[in-house]
């Protein structure tokens, strides 16, 4: 066999099925094709081959940090042009994301957006209306006032709202609200996480826990169960989404867009890796095809799914736009803007130190403006 008819992929992910399915019905339908696949360590692998002689031809990474590096990718861009009614397939939200910097290093991939899921249940059984879209932060917070529960220690047995303690998690609300961590370089954090947009949709968020208790802080007791037993509304990703989906749920869970901020905007953040082809790959032809195949073609790999196709075709014909979940996912999409974690290596790899700091100002009652215009330091 060739080496014009070997293609080698790299990939950071662990779970491999729907590359590995991608593979054996691509190889099928090109039986000249051999494609072996190598897993990565980290970012740190990805990137040393990428520089070698021997650089895959494909590498796939769950992040993005490594596709910021300028030169180590073909620019897709050129492609998607010369490809009959790609361009206007694409979805432009995603595209927004992925081309933040003028050229496209990758298809993305693992895409996923954050919305709220409520449980039916809980908001009947409590006599409330379930949430409409538009709804605002104060109207939120008081709806998880009521769906709150606490027995006579005092521990909670039900939460109005299900939320993590991530600096990425809290962005939507931050970018809702008018502000943004770095700027749109990524250059930079001074002038941007220290605004006062910033501050005020910290300040919000951080009452949700210590002064309204509808959030549970970390360490603190409870008898609320899962995500999925005792919390009415929950910050969910596609792939709590898709876990819902996947266990016939969707009767029993509604979506609703995140809260109205008091800034006003209209706006989303973004999760996504990507699958790029290497500058040094001899194969690029037969890399893109692979590649328009793995992530493009097939509405298969969306029928037990955490993620969300990236083209409006492919999300009609793998059912997302008639399924009444990931329809509201897929409208999502048109608001999301590039976030922190994608336009700053800096500040993604400070992530661990903002969330202890988080912590602090939620259970110590750390300053939280003082705090804030600390992050600075981080990008």
């Amino acid at each position: 066999m060739s080496n014009a008819k070997s293609l080698k992929i790299m990939t950071e992910f662990q779970h491999l099925d729907n590359l590995m399915d991608a593979k054996a019905s691509f190889e099928k339908a090109h039986p000249d094709v051999v494609i072996t696949i190598e897993q990565a360590a980290d970012h740190a692998e990805s990137h040393r081959a990428l520089q070698s002689d021997e650089a895959p031809d494909i590498v796939e990474s769950g992040g993005w940090s490594i596709f910021n590096r300028k030169g180590l990718f073909v620019d897709l861009l050129p492609l998607v042009e010369e490809t009959p009614g790609l361009k206007e397939d694409l979805n432009p939200g995603v595209m927004r994301v992925a081309g933040k910097d003028g050229t496209l290093p990758g298809l993305p991939v693992d895409v996923a957006l954050p919305l709220i899921l409520y449980k039916r249940e809980l908001f009947d059984k409590a006599g409330l209306p379930y949430p409409r879209e538009g709804w605002t932060w104060e109207e939120m917070i008081e709806t998880a006032k009521k769906l709150t529960l606490r027995n006579e220690r005092g521990v909670a047995t039900q939460f109005g709202f299900g939320f993590g303690v991530d600096v990425e998690e809290i962005e939507p609300f931050v970018m809702r609200n008018g502000g943004r961590y770095v700027s749109a370089d990524g250059t930079t954090a001074r002038g941007y996480a220290d605004q006062p947009a910033v501050i005020e949709a910290y300040r919000l968020l951080i009452d949700a826990y210590r002064v309204h208790r509808v959030i549970r802080r970390p360490g603190e007791p409870s008898e609320a169960g899962e995500l999925h037993d005792g919390f009415a509304l929950v910050f969910g990703f596609a792939w709590f989404a898709g876990a819902v989906v996947r266990y016939g749920l969707e009767d029993k869970y509604g979506v609703v867009g995140l809260p109205r901020m008091p800034g006003g905007e209209n706006a989303n953040m973004l999760y996504m890796g990507a699958a790029g082809i290497s500058a040094k790959s001899p194969n690029r032809e037969l890399a893109w095809a692979f590649l328009r195949h793995y992530v493009l073609e097939r509405p298969e790999a969306f029928r037990h799914a955490n993620t969300l196709p990236i083209t409006k075709s492919l999300a009609e014909r793998s059912g997302y736009t008639d399924n009444p979940v990931w329809r509201r996912f897929i409208e999502e999409m048109d608001v999301v803007q590039p976030s922190g974690f994608y336009l700053s290596e800096r500040w993604n790899s400070s992530r661990q130190l903002i969330n202890e700091e988080i912590i602090r100002m939620i259970n110590e009652g750390a300053d939280v403006a003082q705090t804030i215009r600390g992050w600075t330091r981080f990008a």
